[in-house]
């Protein structure tokens, strides 16, 4: 399957697609700056339209190092402490091999087996299945997983998604997700609020009483308020980047890892209709396991149906979709013990041998 997407060109795409996502951000926040300086100026004073707009843009070249500083701070902010922000808002707790061994040993042994070093575990205590990986550079790669999906997969299908999660690291998706999610998604932040205090604080009306020429009263604003949605769209459409074969890629570098695309298959099986993260930020959402979206919303999903993953792995990796679920993996220590337990059933069944007769 890896072969079939082509690994070194998806991975290239990707660090091209970070690179323009941090090139376009301090771009809209230049148009988000030219918005707000429409806006005030419609507020503070009595220029015509025309005179409104051309204020706004001489005072571009003042404006825009403090822009594009704050693109900046906010890059640093979120280089340093994307993790905690995203902890924050899914309330994930890290955890040691003392606290969840099972979890902790299937990706300790997946990481060394890849060459890489072991991201850590986080945990988010929720009944919903699902799962994401985090982070922008081997110090702080994180794999956070919820309690539903731990207690529902057996350890197969658990070390599959896991396995999932680790090929998003390795092809770089988490560095693009991170920077689309939390770079660019403040515009979602900054664009509704200036919108809702633009409703709020009812300038058009406030404005019509104030000036003498009602024409050009709220025309700064329509222009503000249109250059505000523009740049959300924009913002919101940077969504694309994050292409729906990335999925694919993970779901085959997780059969790539684990030979076996059977507890793959079984775990997407299980996972559908059970992944849904409530109460959490839909950027949260797109970085997960599962996204799953219906009706138009589709359309705009980050997320290819389970049913087409499937359908992939059963086409292109072998997999079956009637395996059975194994409540304990079968390693080389239960063989183990499975066989001192026969030779002791036997025992028992002969009796205690007592020498030739």
């Amino acid at each position: 399957m890896i072969e079939a997407y082509g690994l070194r060109t998806h991975v290239w795409n990707n660090n091209l697609r970070s690179i323009f996502l941090l090139i376009f951000f301090p771009i809209l926040l230049l148009f988000l700056a030219f918005a707000f300086t429409l806006l005030w100026t419609e507020f503070t004073s009595n220029l015509t339209t025309a005179e409104g707009l051309a204020y706004a843009l001489s005072t571009m070249p003042r404006v825009a190092p403090v822009a594009i500083g704050a693109a900046g701070g906010w890059f640093a902010i979120a280089f340093l402490g994307h993790q905690a922000m995203i902890d924050m808002a899914t309330k994930s707790k890290s955890m040691t091999i003392s606290e969840e061994p099972r979890a902790y040993r299937l990706l300790e042994n997946l990481s060394i087996s890849r060459g890489q070093i072991t991201p850590k575990l986080k945990i988010i205590e929720t009944p919903a299945m699902n799962a994401f990986a985090s982070g922008i550079r081997n110090k702080n790669y994180t794999v956070t997983l919820t309690r539903g999906l731990m207690n529902n997969l057996d350890d197969e299908e658990l070390e599959a998604v896991i396995a999932h999660e680790l090929s998003h690291i390795q092809h770089k998706d988490v560095r693009l997700l991170i920077i689309a999610v939390i770079f660019v998604g403040i515009f979602a932040f900054i664009g509704e609020n200036m919108v809702r205090g633009i409703f709020r604080t009812n300038l058009p009306r406030s404005n019509h009483h104030r000036r003498s020429g009602g024409g050009n009263a709220g025309a700064l604003i329509f222009f503000a308020i249109a250059i505000i949605g523009i740049s959300y769209l924009l913002a919101m459409l940077t969504r694309f980047a994050l292409s729906r074969k990335r999925e694919y890629m993970a779901d085959a570098g997780a059969v790539s890892l684990t030979k076996n695309p059977d507890a793959m298959i079984r775990a997407l099986q299980k996972i559908s209709g059970k992944a849904e993260l409530s109460g959490m930020p839909a950027e949260i959402k797109e970085m997960a396991f599962e996204n799953p979206r219906i009706g138009l919303a589709g359309m705009f999903a980050t997320h290819p149906p389970i049913e087409k993953r499937i359908e992939a792995l059963i086409k292109y990796a072998g997999g079956r979709p009637d395996s059975q679920s194994h409540p304990e993996r079968r390693t080389s220590k239960t063989r183990s013990k499975e066989r001192k337990a026969s030779k002791k059933k036997n025992f028992n069944k002969r009796g205690p041998w007592t020498g030739p007769k």
